[in-house]
């Protein structure tokens, strides 16, 4: 699940401005003498012909056994005190569309895989501090990429520890598996996140969306959120901050926010979750299509109608109804499939012709739980 479009419209302004005035990429260009968004830290790097760059601390440490010596080093978030990211890979122009549960999207403009707090931390600081527009991908299970890919820095959330605190107190790191955490407490017979089994998706896209099925949500089992914010600051919320409601989260709304970086989940102990988990797995297998390259619900279910979205749509009599390569599935007509090379147009012209169908026939509006990720940020 992707963690929001995090985009500050002013910083996105001035970046195009940069990008107008053609100055060099912080990445690939001769060493830069003034910083464009003002700051005085600006890191020396060299011009690298290769299509990855070695983000290391510049002396001490081991070196990283993938190092060419052609290849300069680039100071990623350093700042007096504080950690720098070490053997880490920053890719340019990684096709989204493999990080994508669609199989849809273009290449982004630059790409680093995080497997620590600390990396996502200094790589949120060194965009902001270059004024590079940015976003925290976790799974990319609810997300649509553009054709024409992200002009901007896609992070990939890897931050995946989990330790048990104390019985049923779970803190796990946002990239892990959603489905491997619900499995897991079920097994250690806690319940809450019974529902999460069989669920695509990372932890922190689950908070993020307050994700939830057969009765349960993730926010009634989350105890407190680890996050960072746009300044790269960490922070701790509770759960009485963080308003959860059907598919929503305070963090929704969160202008600050950069990344959710860990989640403590508290769990009560129960002898039968792992039964109500292996009913909950064996209807999805009957009612979804599994296997198929979808996005899970495309529309939220709508407040206030005695119907779901899917069950909306099929009396609008759009299952399997197609445009292009996407797809209204046969098996749930709220999961859409990229069934024959779907483009990102092809995948939002259905979504818009659903949307209207919907509202002609039942005066209904659906509202998109996907997140659509634009190539730009419209100004």
């Amino acid at each position: 699940m992707l963690l929001g479009l995090l985009f500050d419209i002013r910083l996105q302004r001035q970046y195009e401005r940069l990008r107008s005035m053609a100055l060099p990429s912080p990445f690939s260009s001769p060493t830069l003498k003034t910083n464009p968004c003002g700051s005085s830290r600006v890191p020396t790097t060299s011009s690298v012909s290769h299509h990855h760059h070695f983000l290391t601390c510049p002396s001490g440490g081991e070196p990283s056994p993938h190092r060419k010596k052609s290849q300069s080093l680039v100071v990623l978030g350093h700042r007096q005190g504080q950690p720098l990211i070490e053997n880490c890979i920053l890719c340019d122009r990684k096709c989204l569309r493999e990080l994508s549960s669609w199989g849809i999207g273009g290449p982004c403009r630059y790409f680093l895989r995080t497997s620590g707090a600390s990396q996502l931390v200094a790589a949120v600081r060194y965009c902001r501090e270059r004024c590079i527009p940015f976003l925290v991908l976790g799974r990319g299970s609810n997300c649509l990429f553009d054709d024409r890919g992200f002009d901007g820095f896609v992070m990939l959330n890897r931050v995946d520890q989990l330790e048990l605190t104390e019985p049923g107190v779970y803190r796990v790191g946002s990239g892990f598996h959603f489905n491997r955490l619900g499995v897991r407490c079920s097994a250690e017979g806690f319940s809450g996140l019974e529902f999460a089994g069989g669920i695509p998706g990372t932890v922190g896209g689950a908070v993020f969306m307050n994700a939830g099925a057969d009765c349960q949500e993730t926010g009634d089992v989350v105890d407190s959120v680890e996050i960072v914010t746009m300044d790269g600051e960490l922070q701790v919320l509770r759960r009485s901050e963080l308003a959860f409601g059907y598919r929503w989260s305070a963090f929704q709304d969160m202008k600050d926010l950069a990344a959710i970086v860990a989640v403590t989940f508290r769990l009560t102990p129960s002898t039968a979750a792992t039964e109500r988990q292996r009913a909950f797995l064996e209807r999805r297998r009957r009612t979804q299509p599994i296997g198929e390259r979808s996005a899970g619900s495309v529309f939220r279910n709508p407040s206030g109608a005695e119907m779901s979205a899917g069950r909306l749509i099929e009396l609008a009599g759009l299952k399997g109804f197609a445009v292009g390569g996407a797809k209204v599935s046969n098996v749930h007509a709220n999961f859409f499939v990229n069934f024959n090379g779907s483009t990102s147009q092809d995948m939002l012209a259905l979504i818009s012709h659903v949307k209207e169908s919907v509202d002609k026939k039942f005066q209904i509006e659906l509202k998109e739980e996907v997140k659509y990720v634009s190539h730009r940020t419209q100004m």
